[in-house]
């Protein structure tokens, strides 16, 4: 069994103190389950990067798939909202609810910590994760989180107790270290073991699985191993959330860094192919919705205006007439007929129970988004 820690008691409480990263005592071992994993895992996230070029919008998807990330990272700490209700809140003029503008908040904070380090070239530290939280916890999630600040009070997780608060700050820095510098394994491996140690220390008073989980995703970015922050393993981490809480704790229990990578890896795996199906679907259905209004009874002449709009709506999958109009740069009524018309072909729906201002879905875009395979 590797050690992995040591428990220190102060007081009546012993907090568990992780060893800094890489694992010792033996090494980390890339047995052949994990090579072939990691093998496995690497070749679709090439596959997923060449494909997300040839996505409608790739920008536009990339946000909604962050969205659906926010929502399910956030399910796995007890907030639930809906996608409907996250993309339709912009449009109103009433506050989000608490559980909605908490998923916003997540959204958020990964752009505000994928801007730092792809475009400001920060290195991942604590100030970017600390950024992050900030972000995450504005608008009173928590009036005790203290946001955009490591903890300093005692927290318990389970049956384990994190460092202590005044540990906290040095344990981070240890792990920035092994982040920047250590390249004993590869980047995709690191990621998991970083997320895992993060976990451990449980820096914050409140979320640590969201920034956490948002860690992997900021490692392969940083690495160029992903192009752009399209792949998210909440679903597939809530899928199995039993058997995740099961092998974090198995590291610090037994020392089983091998199992967790599996655990993973697998988890990436089945990531990655879940986003690779839906660019895939979501590419075949605007070549379909293209040849639908080609061969739709609209008149000739409008098609221009119809495919236009089509375009649109890729980019807001909910949209109003107005916002059509506007973005279309055509007359309010043009736009009110166009929505009739992709109504008619059940392209749209109307959502909601506005008497002006009415919203309309783009319901085969949200399907592909939110089915489950």
């Amino acid at each position: 069994m590797r050690k992995t820690g040591i428990y220190k008691k102060l007081g009546n409480i012993e907090y568990f103190i992780p060893d800094p990263l890489p694992p010792q005592n033996p090494p980390f071992e890339m047995g052949v389950e994990v090579a072939t994993l990691y093998g496995e895992v690497r070749g679709i996230i090439g596959e997923l990067n060449a494909t997300a070029k040839h996505l409608p919008n790739a920008q536009r998807f990339i946000k909604a798939y962050v969205m659906k990330e926010a929502l399910l990272s956030s399910a796995i700490e007890g907030i639930h909202t809906t996608l409907l209700e996250v993309f339709t809140q912009p449009l109103l003029d009433s506050k989000p609810n608490k559980e909605t503008q908490l998923v916003m908040n997540y959204t958020a904070a990964l752009e505000t910590a994928v801007a730092m380090i792809k475009e400001k070239n920060y290195p991942i530290s604590s100030r970017v994760l600390l950024n992050a939280h900030k972000v995450l916890m504005e608008h009173g999630e928590n009036d005790k989180a203290d946001p955009g600040n490591y903890r300093k009070q005692a927290v318990r997780v389970g049956n384990l107790i994190p460092p202590p608060a005044q540990e906290v700050p040095l344990l981070m820095s240890d792990l920035e270290t092994y982040i920047n510098t250590d390249e004993t394994l590869p980047p995709l491996i690191k990621a998991g073991l970083a997320h895992v140690q993060f976990e451990t220390i449980h820096p914050f008073l409140d979320g640590n699985g969201r920034i956490g989980r948002l860690l992997i995703i900021l490692m392969l970015l940083e690495n160029d191993l992903l192009e752009t922050p399209i792949l998210y393993p909440s679903y597939y981490f809530k899928k199995r959330q039993a058997e995740y809480y099961q092998r974090l704790d198995g590291v610090r229990s037994a020392g089983d860094f091998e199992g967790w990578i599996i655990f993973y890896l697998q988890v990436m795996k089945e990531s990655c192919k879940d986003a690779y199906q839906r660019i895939l679907e979501i590419a075949a259905l605007q070549q379909n919705l293209k040849q639908r209004i080609a061969e739709s009874a609209v008149p000739r002449t409008k098609h221009d205006f119809h495919a236009q709009a089509l375009a649109i709506i890729f980019e807001y999958p909910i949209i109003t007439i107005k916002e059509l109009s506007v973005q279309l740069d055509t007359a309010y009524n043009t736009a009110s007929r166009i929505i009739n018309d992709f109504i008619d072909m059940g392209i749209l729906i109307e959502v909601g129970e506005q008497k002006r201002g009415k919203l309309f879905k783009f319901k085969p875009y949200f399907d592909i988004l939110e089915k489950e395979f």
